[in-house]
């Protein structure tokens, strides 16, 4: 048994291998190595070479032959490997019983490192081992991958094959290499995985006479910066493209730029339009009241029988492109649609940009009052001159991806990419801005007030890089019975009451939040008309201040019963803080969607009377509520250091999320919602101290809701707290007093110093606060040293 090996390896020589490189037969240097299986135990055991093969004869006698035959065209290398396959196996000249000879050359192709062939013969037994034939280090310019960005130039691919022969086969390797390499780069291509696969393709289809098997690979060397190479490889076979199309598009593109050419998997005529599909949609605007002209284009979606089912936040994004043009209004949008087409969706969208909302669209890129782009379908890959899905340019635009994450779980993926849209997203954000064609990719989530222009309205935030100043509530209540201020402007003049506001817009409130009434445990609530009595008068009268200062200041109004809300929205004022979030009346929704005023969620549980009683916190039991707590730019989970702070920060995520789904179904807009966590409201001390401690949690929550409905189908709802804005209210409350002994609320000045302090470190963007003078310069430091502000 033949166990043992004597190998030769790349022993230089020279020889013609047919037409070289530039079409001509001339000598090109070769290698030729061989291994020759023996058994050598004799000679090893008796030391003596005589009972082994001698390599050095072996070589000497190859070289001499090689010598002799250099003017010889032997028109292939596998014409070089049969001619020194006999040398090697010619017992008269020392040659051994089996051999597997391999001649490479690395010049005879210009566009590889090299090719060889590789054969194995034997003089005692026939061998059924194919002939081989590799192909090293092909080297091709395409256009390959999911980015936009890759798509715009091409790259090098760098391609080995190995094609496996049936004895005696004739085929042209220099052939096989010019059609892949015409064919390569005159095409473009989503993944590795598909450029594999025509290339094995392609070879079969041509040259599949005789051709057992191919292997390809394909390496992308530039594609992750700190590796050699990302690719894949296969293993094909004539079955392996059965039933699949053959290639006839070779080198049609191969003088022209390439386009961005999807593969076609869905068109409208095999598209099922009577079932019901989801779509996901970019919203975009630049002109004029873009808030109105992204209210009025999803209000017009009904009439087309296209029903929104849930928005993003708002973001302001700076142009693209075009940078010579205001700044865009950015969302996205989740919608669902029956008895419709892909292309019949187009055409609703398009109507109602061009029919109803009058856009105008001057030149590519360009000021527009409104954009409505598909960005998926479903799951399907459509490829049509006007509409192609996935949208081709999502993965490059962080105003389309930060907005679209929003509306599904970390695990969607893109159809194309096969890898989570999440990542993509996360990508962007760790990326640099192309600057030559946008000015930067940051992105300021907005929370509209529908009075106020963009420039007057202090409701901007920076979620990424948190360098936004800390915003702040100056409290004004109207109330005889408020646990710390009860009574300090209860029956006072109007004049005196302006004169209190002024001061805490002097004193650097951002915002006034009016309330008339008290939500201390244990309070009683006044009638609906002692509140509007408390409330509506102040409202006009800042309203109608000659102090501009005062009469352009946002005004909250801390209420939750939707009559008041509604009532003080039309007197002016521009923000509903409501404690009970949307629990104690029902119609507090529809109020809020109806005005698409800001509306802060205060988390709660039972009554004044009976929240103080309320503070066990669960974790999740709810098999169709699947919860994460992920930080968006890193994809990192968030850990919380104990099960019952864990319980604690989801339970309130979880009842929250539970309202704004119920907001969404009422007409709310995500835009519209800031959260507050409820410091104080069904909590005890160390609860509060928690929810403070891992504010910048709540922003990091997401909850996915599975719903069945009367079909037993089961339908997905996704709220994700990424892209709201956080208010905390530690001002003055219960707990700062129990924990610095301090029983009379009004002297708890510094400990409520301190918890803001610890917000402003949280990255909350509102602090609602009594003490508006300390608690600027509170704001001023905390900024200072946690943001970089000052």
């Amino acid at each position: 048994m033949l166990q043992d090996t004597v190998f030769i390896n790349n022993l230089a020589s020279i020889a013609i291998t047919g037409k070289d490189a530039w079409n001509r037969p001339t000598p090109q240097p070769i290698t030729i190595s061989v291994s020759l299986n023996t058994d050598f135990h004799q000679a090893s055991v008796t030391d003596n070479l005589k009972y082994s093969l001698n390599y050095a004869v072996i070589s000497r006698n190859i070289a001499e032959y090689m010598k002799a035959n250099e003017h010889r065209n032997f028109k292939s290398l596998g014409s070089i490997a049969e001619s020194v396959g006999e040398i090697v196996l010619d017992d008269k000249k020392g040659g051994g019983h089996q051999a597997v000879v391999s001649i490479k050359s690395n010049k005879s192709e210009i566009r590889t490192d090299s090719i060889e062939y590789k054969i194995c013969r034997s003089r005692i037994e026939d061998i059924e081992s194919p002939d081989e034939i590799n192909v090293y280090g092909l080297k091709l310019l395409t256009v390959i991958g999911v980015f936009t960005f890759e798509r715009l130039q091409k790259q090098i691919v760098d391609i080995n094959i190995s094609i496996k022969l049936e004895r005696n086969a004739n085929i042209s390797i220099h052939k096989i290499i010019d059609e892949l390499t015409l064919y390569v780069e005159s095409s473009n291509f989503k993944t590795v995985e598909a450029l594999v696969m025509k290339i094995g393709q392609l070879v079969m289809q041509n040259h599949g006479d005789g051709i057992q098997n191919v292997s390809a690979t394909v390496t992308k060397p530039n594609a992750i910066t700190f590796t050699d190479g990302v690719g894949v490889s296969s293993n094909m076979s004539k079955a392996s493209f059965k039933d699949v199309d053959p290639i006839t598009d070779i080198g049609i593109n191969v003088n022209s730029v390439p386009n961005f050419n999807l593969p076609i998997s869905v068109e409208d005529s095999t598209f099922n339009k009577y079932e019901e599909h989801i779509a996901y949609i970019a919203i975009g605007s630049n002109q004029e009241n873009q808030l109105s002209n992204i209210n009025n284009a999803l209000q017009l979606l009904s009439s087309y029988d296209i029903k929104l089912l849930a928005t993003s936040s708002l973001y302001i994004s700076k142009p693209m492109y075009f940078k010579d043009q205001p700044d865009f209004y950015n969302g996205a949008i989740k919608v669902s649609f029956k008895d419709k087409t892909p292309h019949e969706l187009l055409k609703a969208l398009k109507q109602i940009e061009y029919d109803h909302v009058k856009r105008v669209k001057e030149f590519e890129n360009g000021p527009r009052t409104i954009d409505l782009d598909i960005l998926l379908i479903d799951d399907i890959i459509l490829n049509t001159d006007d509409l192609i899905v996935p949208h081709k340019s999502m993965l490059e635009r962080t105003f389309v991806l930060q907005p679209l994450c929003e509306l599904f779980g970390p695990d969607v993926l893109h159809p194309l990419s096969a890898e989570p849209l999440h990542n993509h997203s996360r990508q962007l954000f760790t990326s640099e801005t192309n600057e030559s064609i946008q000015e930067s990719s940051n992105l300021l989530q907005i929370v509209p007030i529908p009075r106020l222009p963009d420039a007057s309205n202090p409701l901007k935030f920076d979620h990424v890089e948190n360098k936004r100043k800390t915003l702040i509530m100056g409290i004004l209540n109207m109330t005889p019975d408020s646990f710390s201020d009860g009574g300090k402007n209860y029956h006072k003049s109007i004049n005196e009451i302006l004169e209190n506001a002024n001061q805490l817009i002097e004193q650097g409130a951002d915002i006034l939040d009016i309330g008339g009434v008290s939500t201390r445990p244990g309070s009683v609530e006044p009638s609906v008309q002692e509140e509007l009595d408390r409330l509506l008068p102040v409202v006009r009268a800042i309203r109608e201040s000659s102090n501009n200062a005062l009469s352009q200041c946002v005004i909250s109004i801390d209420t939750y019963r939707a009559k008041i809300a509604e009532e003080c929205l039309l007197a002016g004022a521009d923000v509903i803080n409501d404690i009970s979030m949307g629990l104690y009346d029902d119609c507090m929704f529809d109020v809020v969607a109806k005005y698409g005023c800001p509306y802060i969620m205060n988390h709660t549980r039972g009554t004044p009377q009976t929240m103080s009683k309320l503070t066990t916190y669960e974790s999740n039991t709810n098999e169709d509520i699947i919860e994460y707590l992920t930080d968006p730019v890193t994809g990192h989970h968030i850990s919380l250091p104990k099960p019952d702070v864990e319980n604690l920060i989801n339970g309130v995520s979880r009842e929250l999320g539970l309202q704004i789904f119920k907001a969404f179904s009422k007409g709310v807009k995500k835009w519209q919602v800031v959260l507050d966590p409820g410091i104080g409201f069904a909590k005890n001390v160390s609860q509060n101290i928690s929810v403070i401690k891992h504010a910048s949690a709540f922003k990091n929550y997401s909850m996915l809701l599975n719903k069945r409905d009367d079909d037993n189908h089961i339908n997905h709802s996704y709220v994700s707290f990424n892209g709201l804005c956080t208010l905390l209210g530690p001002s003055r409350k219960k707990f700062l007093g129990t924990i610095c002994n301090e029983p009379v609320a009004s002297e708890r000045v510094i400990s409520t110093a301190a918890s803001v302090m610890a917000c402003i470190q949280q990255n909350t963007d509102i602090i609602r606060v009594h003490d508006v003078s300390e608690m600027k310069k509170t704001c001023l430091t905390g900024d200072a040293i946690y943001k970089g502000i000052y």
